[in-house]
Parts: C-alpha cells; sequence; structure tokens
C-alpha cells in the first residue's frame, strides 16, 4: 500500500530507535495514522522542524502493517502561533485523538472539526465552548453520542423545566425524587448543548460533567497528560 501527498496534522511523536521518531498522523482519508519517519533525529534539519505539533503537512507513505514508513513530507504552508491555554488546549485535543481514534479508522469530518477547531484556538476564541463541541463531536464520530433533546425511556421531548438523570451507554431520562442534587440535569442545559450553546456558566458546568462522564470509560486510568499543563503555574 503506497499513499501519496495525503494531507496530515502531525499530533504527536516519540522516539524510535536510535535516529527515526514514530509520528502520529490524522488524516482526511485514513483517520489516524502511526508512522516511522526514518534517520529524522541524526541530523538538525529544518525539515525535522515539520514534524512538530499542530504542522499540516502534505505525507506520503508506504506499507500495509500497523507501522507505516513515511516515504517522504512537506509543509502544506499553513502555520499556526499558539500560546498558553489555548496552546494547551491544542495538545489536549491531540492527546484525545491519539488516545481513542482507532488507527486506520476514517472520520473524514472529524479531521476537519479538528482544523477548525486548531484555526479558532489561533484566534485565541473561548476556550471552554470550543473544548466541549469536539469532545462531543469526537464521541459521536466513535459511535457514543447521546440524545440531548429526549427521554430515552419515555421517548418524550426533554422539558425546559424538568430535572433528569444520565446513564451514559442510554441517554436521558426523568430523575427519580431521590437522586442527589448534584446529578441533576436540567432540561434547559441539555436543549441548550443539543444547539451547541454554551453561553450559560451552568450549561457549560453541566456539559464538562457529562463529556468527562462519558470519557473516562473510554480513557481508562490512565490520566491525560495536557490536562497537567492548565495547572501549572504561570511563568
Amino acid at each position: 500500500m503506497r499513499v501519496d501527498l495525503q494531507p496530515a496534522y502531525i499530533l504527536h511523536t516519540r522516539p524510535y530507535r536510535d535516529t527515526s521518531l514514530l509520528v502520529d498522523l490524522l488524516t482526511p482519508d485514513f483517520g489516524r495514522v502511526t508512522a516511522v519517519a526514518r534517520g529524522v533525529r541524526k541530523t538538525k534539519t529544518p525539515k525535522r522542524q515539520l514534524l512538530n505539533p499542530f504542522s499540516r503537512l502534505l505525507v506520503c507513505w508506504q506499507g500495509k502493517t500497523d507501522m507505516k514508513l513515511l516515504t517522504s513530507f512537506e509543509s502544506d504552508n499553513h502555520f499556526l502561533s499558539l500560546k498558553g491555554n489555548h496552546l494547551y488546549s491544542a495538545f489536549y485535543l491531540n492527546e484525545l485523538l491519539v488516545r481513542l481514534l482507532p488507527e486506520m479508522d476514517r472520520h473524514n469530518g472529524l479531521f476537519y472539526a479538528y482544523e477548525q477547531s486548531l484555526n479558532a484556538l489561533q484566534l485565541e476564541v473561548e476556550i471552554e465552548p470550543l473544548l466541549r463541541g469536539f469532545e462531543f463531536r469526537l464521541l459521536e464520530e466513535l459511535g457514543y453520542a447521546l440524545d440531548f433533546t429526549h427521554d430515552v425511556r419515555s421517548g418524550c421531548a426533554i422539558e425546559i423545566q424538568d430535572f433528569y438523570e444520565c446513564h451514559i451507554q442510554e441517554g436521558f431520562y426523568a430523575a427519580a425524587p431521590d437522586i442527589p442534587e448534584n446529578l441533576l440535569i436540567k432540561g434547559e442545559w441539555l436543549l441548550a448543548i443539543a444547539q451547541g450553546d454554551y453561553s450559560a456558566p451552568l450549561t457549560r458546568q453541566a456539559a464538562k460533567q457529562l463529556t468527562r462522564r462519558m470519557l473516562r470509560p473510554l480513557l481508562g486510568s490512565k490520566p491525560l497528560h495536557s490536562r497537567e499543563l492548565f495547572r501549572q503555574p504561570a511563568g
């Protein structure tokens, strides 16, 4: 198998043997691809700098196994300058994709959602709405989407003033009278999430709690390193 001039973003790199790198790529036609870039660590060339996270490249690789050989790569002349929490947020997106996206599982729409997210982070948009939107999109692509507009047990439409419980594998249903208050989710928040409207603080809080709950079983016990970046003191 040989692939030529596939658009790709660098998600992550790590040393491989003495002089090479293992490179995780996100592509529109092949999803996440892991490839070996041979010899790129033995000399300090400008081309080595292209293999940094968030670089958009045109890449060529060959091979049928899980470990492809990166035969060539060149800049796609799309450069980003991220800083502070917007940079840490981009690392968070990369880590989610590396941890959760199966190898060679095509998600064309996810590639462009990721690209739009990076461009928005460069413009220093508000971070929380962007992250929640991407997390829900990733969960949808992986087959774990929930219906935010209907009670999964009764089939009735979610009502703004009512409160609901969540089963992360089923969906939302009318809350029992004795459920702890911290587990109640107001219909108003669910309908706002369905519309991608995170303007209200309580909606943001509910969305963050939901994505954490939904991602936890997929991520397992290994912590996300990128979350630690947000806890580092400034300077």
